[in-house]
C-alpha cells in the first residue's frame, strides 16, 4: 500500500509541476506527455493490488487525476486509452450497486476511447463524412488495439444496462466492429477480454438476428477467452454465468462458474489481480440473488 501511495503522490507532483510551469500551454502539455508511461505504470500497479476496498475508495481520485492529465494533452493517444480503461474499470466496480452512475462512467469511457481512435486522421475524416464506425475499423492498425478494446467494452457494457432502449441497441454494430477489430489485431489483448465480451454478446443475441449469436458460439467464445489466460482471468467465468447461464436457464452452469471463481486464486495473471478480486465479490453477489435471476 505504501508503494501504491508513493506512485499516486508522484503523479500528483507531475500534475502540479505541469500546472505551475508559468510558460506556454505547450510546456505544460509536454510535461504531461512525458508522464504518459508513468500513468500506464500507475494503472498497472493499481490493477495488481489485492485490496478491492482500498482500490475502490481510491479509484475515483485516480480517475479524476488521469482525466485531468488527459485534458491537458487532449490528443495523446496513450492517455486517452488509459482514460477509457480507467472509466471501464470503475464502472465494473459500481454497476451492481449504482447502475445509473455506471452508465455515466461507461459513456465517458467510450468517448475517451473514440477520441483515441480519432487520432487516426483517416478514421476521423471518415466519421466527419458521415460513415459509421463499423465501416472504418479496418483502417486502424496495431497501435489502436487498446483503444478499440476499451471503446468497444465501455459501449458494450453501457448497452447491457440499456437493453430496454432501442436507440442504444442501434449502436451494437459499431461496438461489435471495434471489439472484433481489436481481436484481429491482438486476440489475446488483456487476456482475451474482448472475447469475453463477445461471449456475452452472443449469449444475448439469437442466431436469427446475428449469425454469430446463440448458445453454441457463446460457449466457443468463452472457451477461447479462457485459453488466453489458462483460465486464470476470472472475469470469463463471471460473464459466462451472468450472461450465458441466465439466458439459457442453466442454474448448474451458473453455480459451477461462480463457485469456481470463489475457490480460485486471484494473483495470476499479472495485472488483473484487482479485477479477479472484484470478480469474486460480484460472484458472491450473483449467487446471493440466484432466485431473482432464474
Amino acid at each position: 500500500m505504501i508503494k501504491q501511495n508513493k506512485i499516486i503522490f508522484g503523479f500528483s507532483i507531475v500534475l502540479c509541476l505541469a500546472l505551475s510551469t508559468g510558460g506556454p500551454v505547450g510546456c505544460a502539455r509536454m510535461g504531461v506527455n512525458m508522464s504518459g508511461p508513468m500513468i500506464s505504470d500507475m494503472m498497472g500497479k493499481v490493477a495488481d493490488t489485492g485490496n478491492p476496498r482500498l482500490a475502490k475508495e481510491g479509484l475515483a481520485g485516480q480517475v479524476l487525476l488521469i482525466t485531468a492529465l488527459t485534458e491537458m494533452s487532449p490528443d495523446n493517444l496513450r492517455l486517452l486509452k488509459e482514460c477509457a480503461f480507467a472509466y471501464c474499470s470503475y464502472g465494473l466496480f459500481v454497476e451492481d450497486e449504482d447502475p445509473e452512475y455506471a452508465k455515466t462512467l461507461y459513456a465517458t469511457g467510450k468517448e475517451y476511447g473514440l477520441r483515441a481512435l480519432k487520432q487516426n486522421s483517416r478514421f476521423a475524416k471518415g466519421l466527419q463524412k458521415g460513415k459509421k464506425i463499423s465501416e472504418l475499423t479496418d483502417i486502424l492498425g496495431k497501435k489502436y488495439t487498446g483503444a478499440l478494446c476499451w471503446a468497444g467494452l465501455n459501449g458494450g457494457l453501457l448497452l447491457t444496462l440499456n437493453l430496454d432502449d432501442p436507440g442504444a441497441l442501434m449502436e451494437m454494430a459499431d461496438i461489435v466492429a471495434m471489439v472484433k477489430r481489436s481481436i484481429a489485431l491482438n486476440e489475446n489483448y488483456y487476456y482475451g477480454v474482448c472475447k469475453i465480451f463477445l461471449g456475452a454478446y452472443y449469449s444475448m443475441i439469437p442466431s436469427y438476428l446475428d449469425e454469430d449469436g446463440g448458445e453454441e458460439n457463446a460457449r466457443k467464445m468463452f472457451q477461447e477467452a479462457r485459453k488466453s489466460s489458462d483460465g486464470k482471468f476470472l472475469l470469463v467465468d463471471l460473464f459466462e454465468a451472468k450472461f450465458l447461464a441466465t439466458t439459457i436457464d442453466d442454474e448448474a452452469l451458473f453455480e459451477k462458474r461462480l463457485n469456481h471463481i470463489l475457490s480460485s486464486p486471484s494473483d495470476e495473471p499479472k495485472g488483473v489481480r484487482l479485477i479477479n478480486e472484484l470478480t469474486k465479490i460480484k460472484a458472491q453477489y450473483y449467487l446471493n440473488r440466484q432466485e431473482e435471476l432464474f
